[in-house]
């Protein structure tokens, strides 16, 4: 990620900036679309300071009812909530990469600044030295990064593992905060790309991988089958 690149933060508000720090919420859901792309500061609402930096990859909606019911694992939101008549936060914008930082950078927030905060150059200088001195891979095992052959996540034949509930380990699933973990509980394995994690699932006696549930609720799931 090229920090010179960012220049604006999104502000979240509590609970769901917590959501996204921790992995578990990739859409951050909106009144209306974006068409922003690239690399973004993250602002907890009030803070006054940046907490983290995204990729912002896509937005898509207005979504249905039913469809954010089927995507609550990635946007976190309840159904008590956007079951109600007045919800009016049907965009998703897709965030990817999230990576909090070991220290907020604080910048100089602007009246009238809601959704968009334009960073000042003080702000856009610590966080291009914070990004530029650290590497994402720091915070994972050394056993994570093997001389595995990279495997194209777009091939349509691929073979991957199937829960008993019909789920399968896949990119759109099972990628947490850019990261997959697979292996036995206690002795977990985390890797950022998929093909990697793909070859160690598949040289298991049973491949086991981490995944929410229809509650947004990770845990590890056994595969029963692979199937393409």
């Amino acid at each position: 990620m090229d920090a010179r690149q960012i220049t604006h933060g999104l502000i979240i508000d509590q609970p769901w900036i917590d959501y996204v720090l921790d992995g578990r919420k990739t859409w951050e859901m909106r009144s209306t679309s974006c068409s922003k792309r690239g690399p973004i500061a993250l602002i907890r609402k009030g803070s006054k300071q940046v907490v983290a930096v995204a990729n912002l990859i896509d937005a898509t909606g207005p979504l249905t009812k039913s469809e954010l019911q089927q995507s609550i694992h990635k946007h976190h939101v309840p159904a008590d909530i956007f079951n109600k008549e007045d919800y009016k936060w049907h965009h998703a914008w897709k965030l990817e990469t999230i990576t909090p930082l070991e220290k907020p950078v604080q910048y100089v927030h602007k009246n009238g600044s809601v959704i968009w905060a334009e960073l000042d150059d003080e702000a856009q200088k610590q966080l291009t030295l914070m990004i530029s001195s650290a590497t994402v891979l720091d915070a994972l095992p050394g056993d994570a990064i093997k001389d595995t052959p990279v495997i194209d996540n777009n091939d349509k034949t691929l073979i991957v593992p199937m829960a008993r509930d019909g789920s399968l380990f896949c990119p759109e699933l099972c990628s947490r905060n850019g990261v997959y973990t697979v292996g036995d509980k206690g002795d977990e394995k985390r890797f950022t790309n998929f093909g990697e994690a793909l070859n160690y699932l598949s040289k298991m006696p049973t491949a086991k991988w981490r995944r929410p549930n229809s509650n947004g609720n990770w845990g590890i799931v056994s595969a029963v089958e692979w199937t393409d």
